[in-house]
């Protein structure tokens, strides 16, 4: 009997935990990705508790709120360029409208770079992104 368990435990249990384990991130089927870096141009060292966030976000509307299609939180392990995918839902790009990617680094609650401009871009391309950020005064 206690073979059969430690037999169950061997070929079964641990290679199922295991494959588990090594799998990083389950995406969701369907599901496209936007993929890039962020960089600055100031020669500026990030704090250890710096945190950057990349939005993809629907900007049609001038006199309106951008509405986030989808966001990404990163605490860089490293300075810039940092690396960044946003995975979104394709059923939630809709033709003729206008996406953008906003980024910004925050330092516990304050703001330290953000963009500055407009970066436009076709979600469903799948071109690889860069977006520059400027220092917040």
């Amino acid at each position: 009997m206690l073979d059969r368990i430690a037999e169950f435990f061997i070929f079964g249990l641990v290679p199922l935990v295991v494959g588990v384990l090594a799998v990083p991130e389950v995406t969701k089927a369907g599901e496209k990705t936007i993929a890039g870096e962020v960089t600055y141009r100031e020669r500026i060292a990030l704090p250890p508790d710096a945190v950057l966030v990349v939005e993809l976000a629907d900007v049609s509307l001038a006199d309106a709120p951008a509405t986030v299609i989808a966001k990404r939180r990163i605490a860089p392990t490293g300075q810039v360029p940092i690396k960044f995918d946003i995975g979104f839902d394709p059923e939630a790009i809709q033709k003729g409208r206008t996406y953008a990617l906003q980024a910004r680094i925050t330092v516990g609650e304050g703001l330290m770079f953000i963009t500055d401009t407009s970066r436009q871009l076709d979600p469903l391309a799948g071109k690889p992104q860069t977006v520059l950020l400027k220092m917040a005064r």
